[in-house]
């Protein structure tokens, strides 16, 4: 069985001020098998459920396709292509849900306008740029929840986040 140990030093010493050490189980008695401890992973909280904003099921299902495509703690849906991530493009996103050019612009229009979706265009020397992120209140890539995340969603997260956080993301 592995020994997880953890170090508590002193940057500027560089003095152990603490040790830690205990067993990692991979497999415990009661709770089971560690299972793909180190994977990337999409979350969801049962508590808020994207079924209550999107009572279609062709649509809840595109989303589910599309969550499939975050891109690692940030929310964004990306391809992989050319040996590296990209964001993912309307065309992209289209072939991810399988539905032609009219109807994916109907659904994403749907997703933007019921602040699941945000379309975010970036502005690079003479390019423009969309990306594309799910909000983290449906599906979330991270265990943490960053200023720009919040930003793009601040008017649906704001009624589930505690004051002290709402503050501290409005802090300079």
């Amino acid at each position: 069985m592995p020994i997880r140990k953890a170090q508590l030093i002193d940057e500027n010493t560089g003095q152990v001020m603490a040790e830690k050490s205990g067993l990692f189980e991979t497999f415990h008695p009661e709770k089971g098998y560690l299972f793909r401890n180190n994977a990337k992973y999409v979350k969801f909280y049962q508590e808020i459920r994207l079924s209550d904003v999107i009572k279609n099921k062709s649509d809840y299902a595109n989303m589910h396709l599309l969550a499939e495509h975050l891109y690692k703690n940030t929310n964004m849906i990306a391809v992989y292509r050319n040996k590296k991530y990209v964001p993912a493009s309307e065309y992209d996103m289209q072939q991810i849900v399988g539905m032609c050019e009219r109807r994916f612009k109907e659904f994403l229009d749907r997703m933007i306008n019921a602040g699941v979706i945000a379309k975010v265009i970036i502005k690079s020397k003479n390019t423009l740029t969309a990306q594309y992120y799910i909000n983290p209140l449906y599906f979330n890539t991270s265990k943490y929840l960053s200023a720009s995340l919040y930003m793009l969603f601040q008017k649906q997260l704001d009624e589930y986040l505690p004051d002290w956080v709402i503050r501290k993301f409005h802090e300079k």
